[in-house]
């Protein structure tokens, strides 16, 4: 599960699978403990709860599951990648979570956007359904 040794434990990734394949709206958010990508928070709880729990100080990695429709109309999910990199994360910590960002676009198949920010401002609902829309094309439409 090291990161400098490119390696994710493999019951991290089945937890992941396991929550891409539900198809409803659920997130987990990851850290760096020494060399390891652990699972902080495994949460149900709205995109915008979820931002709040996000440290104000340090970087994390965002898997969250976001509700959209197709263009006929039924209800689906793509998977959301943010990068939460504050501008008041110490320097260290940056270059640690930089270093190991591409691993989780590798290792966590079904990524459909990869979104990064530093500010907790810039993560309003509005902005990210804006975001996914643009990324996904017209065949998918933000719920609510």
């Amino acid at each position: 599960m090291s990161i400098s040794g490119q390696d994710i434990d493999q019951d991290l990734i089945k937890k992941y699978e396991e929550m891409r394949f539900e198809k409803k709206p659920q997130g987990m958010i990851l850290k760096i403990d020494s060399e390891n990508l652990i699972l902080e928070k495994h949460t149900t709880d709205s995109f915008e709860e979820m931002v709040s729990l996000l440290p104000e100080a340090e970087p994390r990695y965002v898997l969250y599951d976001f509700p959209m429709k197709n263009r006929v109309g039924l209800d689906d999910t793509r998977m959301l990648f943010l990068f939460w990199m504050p501008m008041e994360s110490p320097v260290r910590l940056r270059m640690q979570y930089a270093g190991a960002k591409s691993l989780i676009n590798t290792k966590f198949n079904g990524i459909s956007v990869q979104i990064q920010e530093d500010e907790k401002s810039s993560l309003t609902m509005e902005r990210i359904k804006s975001k996914m829309a643009a990324r996904q094309g017209a065949n998918y439409q933000q719920i609510g």
